[in-house]
């Protein structure tokens, strides 16, 4: 008596595991994970403003450009250079330029920019500031 029959499964009765639902199922996720990286734009960058005893609070409509301590440039939450700063604001003809520069950033690099600004048109440029406390 063979207790170790041996069984044979036939074509059809073959166990198989379908991979395409979950090829699906990544490919999605994936998809969903590209929309949410592309859709976020930079809106923050560790800049520390310098602090002021007097200053105002103003809501205006403005073009923003944030310097950080190493002179690199961000124009609307988009790295820039000076060149691109300007063209962009001859472009846009803003009336506003707010200038938020790190409390450890050099002077010339922002007088850079507000050179630019006014070779471009702006007529307003405003230095930020926090209060002091």
């Amino acid at each position: 008596m063979n207790l170790r029959r041996r069984f044979r499964f036939r074509a059809d009765e073959r166990a198989y595991i379908d991979v395409v639902p979950l090829v699906d199922t990544l490919l999605a996720v994936f998809l969903f994970l590209a929309v949410l990286a592309f859709q976020s734009p930079i809106t923050f960058l560790a800049v520390r403003l310098p602090e002021a005893e007097k200053g105002e609070t103003k809501r205006v409509k403005a073009v923003k450009v944030q310097i950080t301590k190493n002179g690199s440039m961000l124009m609307e939450g988009k790295p820039a250079d000076l060149g691109s700063i300007e063209r962009f604001l001859r472009a846009r003809k803003p009336k506003y330029l707010i200038i938020e520069a790190d409390e450890d950033t050099r002077h010339k690099f922002v007088v850079y920019v507000m050179d630019r600004a006014k070779k471009a048109g702006v007529e307003n440029v405003i230095i930020a500031v926090r209060k002091k406390s």
